[in-house]
């Protein structure tokens, strides 16, 4: 690797440690590098002006203050556009790094695919009351987050919370921006790697996912999530669980049955999961349910 374009896109999130941690590592590379922070219209100015002091005191790193909000897909491309080295490592900025070769690991594999993953990790411990939603489902999630087992189904376990990719590619790809608000962006991305035969490579490099929101607001992300996956279930096809057991419901002519489901249980679905012991089983059911109803 010639040189390196740190791309972190922000909202309402202080990330001046995460900023200080990949400058020191950055310096310890003996390559040019540079880091480069988006804020995406962050509506809290105490942490946009934070995250704009820090990054100011540091060598090497940008900050740019966007005046109107893209959304994930549209600030990534974004970010890609503004940098000028061969090598991108996207990262999102809710997170710590856990290595203090976190960098490095990344540089020392750059040269073995065109994409490398490094993965994400949580906390053993619940960080704060009301987020047991995001906090069960991504512990759960954490069991199959290793790289041997990512590396079994490659391309479906992209994801863009920490990877480097060679600057070309992305640039031939992008994020769809047809994706609004949150969810399958990811996926799509990861199907159109799949789709030009681009080389990818997950190691176990993981950042700590600190970002866990609020029950409540996890479940309306959720639901916008299902409302992406429905709006483009051609593209997304069977790399989603969620899409192959609807489309096996459709072919059984059975939507009737989750439909009547939602009307009849969907309240005490919700307050399962916005209570204090969420049920997994429950969650995967009122997404079904969910995206039965659309039309």
């Amino acid at each position: 690797m010639e040189a390196l374009s740190i791309l972190i896109p922000v909202f309402n999130w202080d990330c001046s440690q995460l900023m200080k941690d990949l400058h020191f590592q950055g310096l310890e590379l003996g390559i040019p590098y540079e880091i480069i922070i988006a804020d995406d219209c962050s509506t809290d100015k105490v942490v946009l002006e934070k995250n704009r002091e820090c990054a100011g005191g540091l060598e090497n790193c940008r900050f740019l203050a966007l005046e109107h909000n893209l959304g994930r897909a549209a600030i990534r491309n974004f970010l890609a556009d503004q940098s000028k080295y061969d090598k991108l490592l996207f990262m999102d900025c809710d997170a710590a790094v856990k290595d203090a070769l976190f960098v490095r690991k990344y540089v020392d594999a750059a040269d073995k695919a065109q994409v490398v993953c490094g993965g994400a990790i949580h906390s053993d411990e619940i960080p704060q009351k009301g987020v047991e939603l995001r906090w069960v489902y991504e512990k759960n999630a954490d069991r199959k987050r290793s790289a041997e087992f990512r590396s079994r189904n490659p391309y479906a376990r992209f994801t863009p919370f920490s990877f480097l990719i060679d600057r070309d590619v992305f640039m031939q790809i992008r994020f769809d921006e047809s994706y609004s608000g949150y969810g399958y962006e990811d996926v799509q991305f990861g199907r159109e790697l799949e789709k030009r035969n681009v080389s990818i490579l997950h190691i176990d490099n993981q950042l700590i996912h600190l970002g866990l929101e609020k029950s409540e607001v996890y479940l309306e992300k959720t639901r916008q999530a299902v409302l992406n996956a429905f709006a483009h279930k051609d593209e997304v096809g069977d790399s989603s669980r969620l899409l192959t057991h609807y489309n096996r419901v459709v072919k059984l002519r059975m939507r009737w049955l989750f439909r009547g489901l939602w009307k009849l249980f969907g309240k005490q679905m919700e307050k399962n999961l916005l209570g204090s012991t969420p049920s997994l089983r429950i969650f995967s059911l009122y997404k079904l349910c969910y995206i039965c109803i659309l039309k």
